[in-house]
């Protein structure tokens, strides 16, 4: 309401703004849990409410348990909450995918909202990689990510910004994005992080601070007892990327940003990163297909 007086005092006679109506907005909700079952991975929890799905495709040859991660409402738009909550139990092994970029349209009525809550007990190996997410003109994206990390436990996940579709022509001038990344180790803070965007996207994104002209921007997290020792082939995969790229270690964790022109750009140098954390294992499907 305070926005509305606020313009009201500006032009009386101005309408009010328009709002999305509650009974549109979007919700989704997952809680998924993976437990070590007879030698095996298995899901032994798997609510979804609203617009979230998770399906289990049959098992790929080398790559391992999997799940994807499936927003029936094809995007989201302001108002538009979601919220993803997944465990792996001591032992379990999975990566937890999407089936294709997030949509992030136009907004109209406030921020979509995207909480996740992942929890990785020890001696678990957990992977959250969803694809891309896209945001249109005047999109407002609030994200944020908290991980609970046992000790001993080995956890990779990236999240991975497009802002519009190069090949359609698609230009963000203006928008909001805010990503907070908050990582716990037997529940000591242990990374940290936060990025703002919020006006006009492209001419922020053009400044040699921020993006350097690029449209694409990603962060890839490797956290386990061994991460400093991954450093040096990180590093070897980033000089073949066509974007920009950077890593460094530090306290058992492995942190990477690229950058890149596009999204395809910022694609194919996602996959040659996670292709080297991953040992050489390959991704899941939905990455490729």
């Amino acid at each position: 309401m305070g926005d509305r007086r606020i313009l009201q005092d500006l032009d009386p006679g101005a309408p009010p703004p328009a709002e999305k109506p509650q009974g549109v907005r979007a919700r989704g909700e997952l809680r998924l849990a993976f437990a070590q079952r007879a030698g095996r991975t298995r899901m032994v929890e798997a609510y979804q409410s609203g617009c979230l799905r998770a399906r289990v495709p049959y098992a790929e040859p080398g790559v391992g348990a999997s799940v994807v991660l499936i927003n029936t409402g094809g995007g989201v738009t302001g108002g538009d909450a979601l919220v993803q909550t997944v465990a792996w139990g001591e032992g379990a092994q999975a990566a937890v995918v999407s089936q294709a970029a997030e949509k992030v349209y136009r907004s109209v009525a406030g921020d979509v909202v995207i909480d996740t809550r992942l929890t990785v007990a020890k001696g678990a190996r957990a992977e959250w990689l969803p694809q891309e997410t896209i945001l249109f003109d005047r999109a407002r994206l609030n994200r944020r990510m908290e991980i609970d990390l046992a000790e001993g436990a080995r956890f990779l996940g990236i999240e991975s910004v497009v802002l519009g579709r190069a090949a359609m022509g698609e230009v963000v001038r203006e928008g909001s994005l805010r990503d907070a990344w908050r990582i716990r180790r037997e529940g000591r803070l242990v990374y940290a992080d936060a990025q703002a965007l919020s006006g006009a996207m492209a001419d922020l994104m053009d400044r040699a601070a921020i993006g350097a002209g690029a449209r694409a921007m990603a962060v890839a997290v490797f956290a386990a007892p061994d991460a400093d020792a991954m450093l040096p082939k990180v590093r070897e995969a980033l000089t073949a990327v066509k974007g920009r790229g950077a890593a460094s270690a530090f306290d058992g964790l492995l942190v990477t940003r690229l950058l890149a022109a596009d999204g395809r750009t910022m694609r194919g140098d996602l996959i040659a990163l996670l292709t080297a954390l991953r040992g050489g294992a390959a991704l899941p499907r939905v990455w490729t297909c």
